[in-house]
């Protein structure tokens, strides 16, 4: 594992766009796997700013997506769209959601979402970076703590009452209890990982995850089995 260590978030956002850039300069027309949320989210903006001349060819593929939102701009897409494939101006041809709708608003669209993007992954794959922050209860996407591994595809997961917490749905009046998740097997088989591991109340899972103690009961410690990873943190 590739480590740098950053003294703050303005930091960990400049070595990890730098890096991810460098990456593409290389590969202009690589997969990308996205995260949301406010980890990667300045290192989206550096990269909009500094960087953008070698990302329009690139490929991007949805990490995870809630399900049962009752406000659109506060989905993973809507993140997507407005944060990463307008400000890099990739076409939507090369964007790949769970769903061609806006909104999954059930578990039936959940399940036909997670074959679709599964089969495209299958057709496509493997992807060539993805990007992963860590949750505060040690989750990947949306691969929840559990006493065992959950199935190797995407699936749809049920979330953690941390994750229902989460400052982007804050504003719900009732938070999703599942959402859509790539798998294992999709993690695993990514060519390389950009782990961003930042932001308050992480200390505990960072240190837990430091053991390299691999268990279902810490999603992120799986990454201890990718031969490829590059770690940013401030932590």
């Amino acid at each position: 594992m590739n480590k740098h260590q950053c003294k703050d978030y303005k930091e960990v956002s400049k070595i990890a766009a730098d890096w991810f850039i460098q990456k593409v300069k290389k590969n202009p027309s690589s997969k990308i796997g996205i995260a949301t949320g406010n980890s990667p989210l300045e290192m989206y903006r550096y990269i909009a700013k500094t960087g953008s001349q070698y990302t329009a060819s690139l490929s991007l593929f949805q990490l995870d997506e809630w399900v049962g939102l009752s406000e659109q701009q506060h989905s993973c897409r809507s993140f997507i769209e407005k944060e990463v494939r307008i400000p890099w101006g990739i076409s939507a041809d090369s964007t790949h959601y769970f769903s061609p709708s806006l909104n999954l608003t059930d578990k039936i669209q959940a399940e036909n979402a997670v074959a679709s993007m599964q089969k495209k992954l299958d057709e496509k794959g493997p992807l060539d970076i993805l990007i992963l922050g860590m949750g505060k209860n040690g989750h990947l996407g949306f691969i929840e703590p559990s006493e065992k591994w959950p199935p190797n595809t995407c699936y749809v997961s049920e979330l953690a009452a941390s994750t229902q917490n989460h400052t982007m749905i804050l504003s719900e009046q009732t938070p999703p209890t599942i959402g859509v998740t790539l798998g294992i097997k999709s993690i695993l088989e990514a060519k390389e990982i950009l782990f961003i591991v930042t932001g308050t109340g992480k200390t505990a899972a960072y240190t837990k995850w430091l053991t390299k103690e691999i268990t279902p009961n810490l999603p992120a410690s799986i990454l201890w089995k990718h031969p490829k990873v590059t770690l940013v943190t401030d932590m």
